[in-house]
């Protein structure tokens, strides 16, 4: 081929490209000018989309854990509130009560107010009169005291039987806020006095002091009667005073309200009721700190996209304008020099090799020569091959006159990496892209050559990172089953068998006792007993021993047959793999995990269903758990799919889980007619795993 002609060829065509820019109008300057202006417009959308998400992500962040702090504080009251009832119920039962002997249970509930610093009163209501009060030892019995609260707390304990909690009043005498929880005293089935312990709404402080950690965040506790009980922040000044919000109006155990603070703050609050005393408890921050982060990466993100947009512009137009003086006011008016061509194909940042229609190289640019190690006159009238390995040339020539027979612009071999092999016989990955020349002498190809060994290298390291990355989520995963383990087994052994103990004991004392002791005793016992059974649910959840023991089949029917009794709806399981058990642990387990999350998913979100259906089965070395429910079901075809509880964090548990050995979650469900789990695991794979 001469120079000359494909000089003149590529000179010709772009001229064509300017003279048609010329007759559309307008200059070089403001085209470049608009073109950039548009990329940059765009470029600054989609980081501020994502900036914007970026800053909600942030946010919601935040909102779940004030919604979780405030889970935790209604839990904590309830164990306080549980505690002070046991043991009121313990000083109730005492055998100085038995006896008449009044001042031998006050020594008694003297000793345990000194411990705890809780005022503990026991009155007659009868004769309402106080027989002592530990806060005012050795005094004569007084009268009832003035409080409406104490009164009405004081008379419902008497209708019902059982203890109450109080909202909180102002105790006179000893000038303090404070909340109280009274107990009966039974006499022959009937109430004979009150004991009551009154605790300081200081005492919750210190409780909301321990929670709170972010200066920020504020901790509330409002009783029945929307007064503060106690605040993390400003408590002495807080307790005892009225609140606007009306929570017994809003309804629902728990919820998200955005009201001004007393200050004039506007504050963001998730609220939560506990079971033991009605309250609520609400853990709030300042809008301001919800919105924060989002208006600073706004700023951040509006202030460099000036800067940038500024700069952009200014070095455009400084460009364009070199681009006019040097080609023409509307293009290239002249054809360019042999140099000027030079300088233009050696300056392009990739290789560039043009080849004729036999495949020998007549054009190569100085990107070539560095990525291959030659000379430029090692390789003009060379064939193309030489640039490929030995291996692959043969394939290559192949490849070159198909694409001679069919010649389009497109990239070569994009189903596969391609592989260069430079001077040195040393091979890397390369991209090629073709472009077919036609010109009087004959067609040419204009290949582009990238060097992707980089490239390459990253995902490389990017796959030997996720593998390092799943294999800790499974050692995380197998820690977190060992730790459910040990705690099992400390509940069930050591708690339980103190438990059992104590039971022993108090049967060994009830023949002491007169009738209404050893009823009181019996009352004990059964208390004692529901703990037992709550303390053995609590183990069979973390880790049900059976699993072990007698295998997952059993652990799952015993599973089952509780899941039942506790939501009524009826369940039926098939073991169709014969070998379960002779699967790794790892298999079990995450089996097993997947069926309790995907109950619960039933149990929380289809009440409507009556019956549940698990079959386990393997089918061409696939390990399958289906499990079927026949309620509402939902569609599966909407956006938001399998997400009944808007979060579908329960599905990306189980999801997670069985991607950790290989398994994959697949989910079948329309409107009116049940849902339908499979959950696939290869058996080749996780037994090599495992």
């Amino acid at each position: 081929m001469r120079l000359p002609a494909l000089h003149f060829n590529l000179r010709h065509r772009v001229r064509a490209h300017l003279t048609a820019l010329r007759t559309r109008g307008g200059s070089v300057r403001a085209r470049l000018c608009l073109a950039v202006a548009a990329i940059l417009a765009a470029a600054l959308a989609v980081a501020g989309w994502i900036a914007y998400r970026a800053g909600e992500a942030h946010r919601e962040q935040i909102e779940r854990v004030l919604h979780d702090k405030a889970r935790e504080v209604a839990a904590t009251i309830d164990r306080e509130i549980v505690t002070t009832k046991s043991l009121l119920t313990v000083l109730a039962s005492s055998p100085f009560l038995q006896a008449g002997d009044v001042a031998g249970l006050e020594r008694q509930a003297a000793d345990v107010s000194r411990r705890i610093g809780i005022q503990i009163v026991l009155r007659d209501p009868h004769a309402d009169v106080q027989l002592f009060n530990t806060s005012f030892p050795s005094g004569p019995p007084a009268a009832r005291g003035t409080s409406a609260e104490m009164y009405a707390a004081e008379a419902r304990v008497i209708e019902r039987g059982e203890p109450v909690v109080t909202n909180v009043f102002y105790g006179p005498r000893i000038r303090r806020n404070v909340v109280a929880v009274v107990t009966p005293v039974l006499k022959d089935g009937k109430v004979d006095c009150l004991l009551s312990m009154g605790i300081p709404t200081d005492k919750f402080a210190e409780l909301l002091d321990l929670e709170s950690t972010d200066p920020d965040t504020i901790i509330s506790i409002v009783d029945r009667n929307n007064v503060i009980v106690a605040r993390s922040v400003l408590h002495r000044e807080y307790s005892g005073t009225q609140v606007s919000s009306n929570f017994a109006a809003v309804g629902g155990a728990a919820g998200v309200w955005t009201s001004l603070s007393r200050h004039g703050i506007l504050h963001r609050w998730h609220y939560r009721q506990s079971i033991e005393t009605g309250w609520w408890v609400g853990v709030g921050v300042p809008v301001s700190k919800l919105t924060a982060p989002l208006k600073a990466s706004l700023l951040k993100l509006g202030v460099a996209g000036s800067l940038l947009f500024a700069a952009a512009m200014g070095l455009t137009f400084h460009i364009g304008g070199r681009i006019e003086r040097s080609l023409g006011v509307l293009g290239i008016d002249r054809n360019p020099t042999r140099e000027e061509f030079a300088v233009l194909f050696d300056s392009a940042p990739n290789g560039v090799v043009v080849a004729d229609s036999e495949g020998r190289i007549v054009l190569a640019n100085t990107a070539i020569e560095r990525m291959f190690g030659y000379a430029r006159d090692e390789l003009i009238g060379r064939p193309v091959e030489m640039l490929v390995p030995v291996r692959l040339r043969e394939a290559h020539a192949d490849e070159r006159r198909r694409f001679a027979v069919a010649p389009q612009t497109r990239a070569m071999a994009v189903d596969r990496t391609l592989r260069g092999q430079r001077k040195d016989g040393s091979e890397f990955p390369i991209e090629t892209g073709l472009s077919p020349i036609k010109t009087r002498d004959g067609t040419f190809t204009m290949a582009t050559v990238v060097d992707v060994s980089a490239r390459e290298q990253a995902a490389h390291s990017l796959a030997a990172a996720e593998v390092e990355r799943d294999k800790l989520r499974r050692r995380l995963m197998q820690a977190f089953e060992a730790e459910r383990l040990r705690l099992a087994h400390e509940l069930h052994d050591q708690t339980g068998q103190s438990l059992t103990a104590i039971m022993l004991e108090l049967k060994g004392i009830e023949h002491r006792l007169d009738e209404a002791g050893r009823e009181r005793l019996r009352r004990l016992s059964r208390q004692l007993e529901q703990m037992g059974k709550s303390l053995h649910r609590v183990a069979w959840e973390l880790r049900p021993a059976s699993i072990d023991e007698l295998g997952l089949a059993v652990a799952i029917e015993n599973y089952l047959s509780d899941w039942t009794q506790q939501t009524g709806i009826g369940a039926d399981f098939h073991n169709r793999f014969r070998t379960l058990d002779e699967v790794g642990d790892e298999i079990r387990t995450t089996l097993y995990r997947v069926l309790q999350e995907a109950l619960t998913n039933v149990a929380k979100h289809a009440q409507q269903a009556t019956s549940v259906s698990i079959v386990i089965d393997s089918v061409n070395d696939i390990l399958q758990l289906t499990i079927e429910d026949d309620g509402p079901g939902f569609d599966a075809e909407a956006p938001s799919a399998g997400r009944r509880d808007g979060r579908g964090l329960g599905l990306a548990g189980m999801r997670e889980r069985l991607a950790l050995i290989g398994g994959r979650l697949e989910i079948e469900s329309s409107l009116g007619a049940g849902t339908t789990l499979f959950a696939r695991i290869p058996l080749e794979r996780t037994w090599a795993a495992a």
